[in-house]
């Protein structure tokens, strides 16, 4: 188990916000698509949370600068918070994008993608959330877990809509722009994954 001294838990508290307005975004997103509308309206929002995680991060990265004695180690304490940051700023972008190249967000194989990415955030979020208790370590790895089978999800869909795109689309350019945003919704889940396994080796280090 996970032996976390309470030396400064203010980390863990801010770490905790910024996957919780990760998981709020992907959960706007997800009912944008849902809805079938992804205007400049949902864009904007989406982009104030990810201005919000932005601010988290740095609010982070000054804490770390200014205190001595951390919970964890900085350096994991500084990868786990850019790698959160991370997905949210590709879920910014995929948001742009879509509003950019006018493209119809109701497409299926996009919304099993946002739907993914809006359970990996999810489960990120409650990983997170308990990474401070000691009695809570394995609901940690199941959450860990769990982000990497929805990523390996991510890579079928992303197979399956790719070739689908070219089986059925005919305008070229409409390919190049879902295979940039299907390939962005597949990082996004990579970055997830990413986020999880920077989690677990947490684990490992101060098992």
């Amino acid at each position: 188990m996970v032996s976390f001294v309470p030396k400064e838990m203010k980390f863990f508290d801010f770490l905790s916000l910024q996957a919780e307005n990760l998981m709020k975004a992907a959960e706007f997103f997800k009912k944008a698509i849902k809805d079938g509308v992804l205007d400049e309206a949902e864009v904007k929002n989406i982009r104030e949370l990810e201005h919000e995680g932005d601010a988290l991060l740095h609010e982070i990265t000054d804490m770390l600068n200014r205190t001595f004695i951390t919970p964890i180690d900085r350096e994991d304490i500084y990868s786990l918070a850019n790698t959160l940051d991370d997905v949210l700023d590709l879920l910014n972008a995929m948001a742009g994008r879509v509003r950019l190249y006018k493209l119809d967000p109701r497409d299926k194989d996009f919304a099993r993608f946002i739907d993914l990415i809006d359970q990996a955030t999810a489960a990120l979020a409650g990983a997170v959330k308990a990474m401070p208790d000691m009695k809570r370590q394995r609901r940690v790895v199941d959450y860990c877990i769990e982000v990497n089978r929805l990523e390996n999800l991510g890579d079928a869909v992303r197979e399956k809509a790719i070739g689908r795109l070219f089986d059925e689309e005919k305008d070229p350019v409409q390919v190049i722009k879902w295979k940039e945003l299907y390939e962005t919704a597949e990082g996004a889940l990579d970055t997830c994954e990413h986020v999880a396994k920077t989690i677990e080796a947490i684990l490992v280090k101060h098992g």
